[in-house]
């Protein structure tokens, strides 16, 4: 068929135009054998009048008439029937289903614009919305128009009565879209959107979805031990004083103890692939009242005898201390009830911390300590190595354990205390010493006395938080 607008050719079965668009106006052919019967049959029905009018008298004239209604009714049922084949046919070359059978073989034949044609058509004859969407959107991704391609498929997945399989479907390929150009703001952006959970799951990693704290604001007498939870994998960077934050603040690692005061805590997620979520702002007025600080009963000044420091704080606090004039707190070194003073210049700095990790003032203590005797520490671990000579544990009082083993026996300064109804001694810790310098404790402890070098085995008594002797006297010094 020839288009009268354009003069081209229109393939047969099309309803429009390849190149101009114009509707095509379909008369249906019928076969040559149906024609002449029907001609044939009217020309019989016409004959028959006319021989029946001639034949009969003037009294069968009410017959005549009967027969011509006859004939006009056959004639207006078989000009009904040939309207119903006409507008049947009409109507199914012009229907959704027609028109999508005729867009499909296109795009198997690659013939993308013409298939953009005929699903436009079916498009308007009310055929299924999100499926013919759908190849239209591969038909604009083949001939390479991005713009129609993405648009299409937002259109899809914006589509109030889509289904379910046709969303992910649009989801899934506009992700794929971002992707392969590495536009990920651009998911970001999508996902925050989507109504299918599934999909945000599935494509969690591009999300960057505003911090949660796991208090809500407000005001607490009590330490709040502040959380902040982000969606996914990235880093959470957090600021205390209002101002918004940034990868160079804060970053979130562990929980936020926040004592008393105000805090207005703003925090951003930033997730691997760079994209910034929303400011999640939060504003806590915190009341506590922080525990007494630590009690310790020696006070600074100089000692010549073995002092045990003795510290307490309220029921329920825990305390910590430092000896490198640090500030104490629940990382430092625990007081355990066994805390012997330094032999010559030391400082102490203890803080009790409650159970809402609420912490006290410091307690500074600084202590001199100079033992009025002979005989120096080093004296006494002499006495330990001649003691160990002497019963063949070591080979020389370099400390070596035999010629078949190079290890050594290693004795090191503890501490030096008071034992109740005993006197005043130097306490060292008895290792083994390898080859490459790493040692190992024995577990076992000796005692000297510190004004005579008497020597004795010790244990640690828990009960008491002191040194105990054995009742044998090892070696009575030099």
């Amino acid at each position: 068929m020839i288009c009268p607008d354009c003069g081209r050719e229109i393939p047969e079965g099309h309803l429009y135009c390849d190149y101009c668009g114009l509707e095509v106006q379909i008369v249906p052919d019928f076969e040559p054998e149906v024609e002449n019967s029907i001609t044939e049959s009217l020309s019989g029905v016409a004959e028959t009048l006319i021989e029946t009018k001639s034949e009969e008298p003037d009294g069968g004239h009410e017959k005549q008439k009967n027969l011509f209604v006859l004939s006009l009714g056959c004639v207006f049922v078989l000009a009904l029937i040939v309207l119903v084949a006409y507008f049947s046919v009409t109507a199914y070359f012009k229907s959704a289903d027609y028109q999508i059978k005729t867009a499909l073989a296109e795009i198997e034949e690659k013939d993308y614009e013409a298939a953009l044609i005929s699903l436009r058509s079916a498009l308007d004859s009310g055929g299924d919305y999100e499926d013919i969407k759908l190849e239209m959107a591969v038909c604009y991704r083949e001939i390479g128009d991005e713009k129609a391609y993405m648009e299409t498929l937002y259109e899809i997945v914006r589509y109030e009565h889509v289904s379910r399989d046709r969303l992910i479907q649009g989801y899934e390929q506009i992700i794929a879209y971002y992707e392969e150009r590495e536009q990920y703001e651009q998911i970001n952006t999508l996902l925050q959107d989507c109504p299918e959970t599934s999909i945000q799951e599935k494509y969690s990693k591009y999300m960057a979805n505003t911090p949660e704290f796991n208090y809500v604001e407000g005001a607490y007498n009590e330490v709040v031990p502040l959380k902040i939870l982000s969606n996914t994998n990235g880093h959470i960077y957090y600021t205390m004083d209002g101002s918004n934050p940034d990868r160079y603040s804060r970053e979130y690692i562990s929980p936020i103890f926040l004592e008393s005061g105000e805090y207005e805590i703003t925090a951003v997620f930033i997730n691997e692939y760079g994209i910034k979520s929303p400011y999640a702002k939060a504003v806590y007025q915190v009341d506590v009242s922080a525990p007494f600080a630590p009690e310790v009963d020696a006070y600074s000044g100089d000692f010549y005898t073995p002092q045990m420091l003795h510290v307490e704080a309220e029921e329920g606090c825990q305390i910590y201390y430092t000896t490198d004039g640090s500030e104490p707190d629940g990382l430092s070194d625990m007081y355990n009830g066994f805390l012997p003073m330094p032999l010559g210049d030391s400082s102490f700095r203890f803080v009790a911390i409650d159970e809402n990790s609420v912490s006290s003032e410091i307690t500074v203590r600084n202590y001199h300590l100079e033992l009025i005797s002979d005989y120096t520490k080093e004296d006494a671990q002499a006495v330990i190595l001649h003691y160990m000579l002497e019963t063949g544990r070591i080979v020389d009082l370099y400390g070596t354990i035999s010629a078949e083993d190079p290890r050594r026996m290693v004795y090191v300064f503890a501490c030096c205390v008071n034992i109740e109804d005993e006197g005043d001694f130097y306490i060292f810790s008895e290792y083994i010493e390898n080859p490459d310098g790493s040692r190992e404790k024995t577990g076992s402890y000796y005692a000297v006395g510190i004004y005579n070098l008497p020597l004795y085995g010790t244990h640690y008594d828990m009960r008491t938080s002191n040194f105990a002797l054995s009742t044998e006297l090892l070696r009575q010094g030099f």
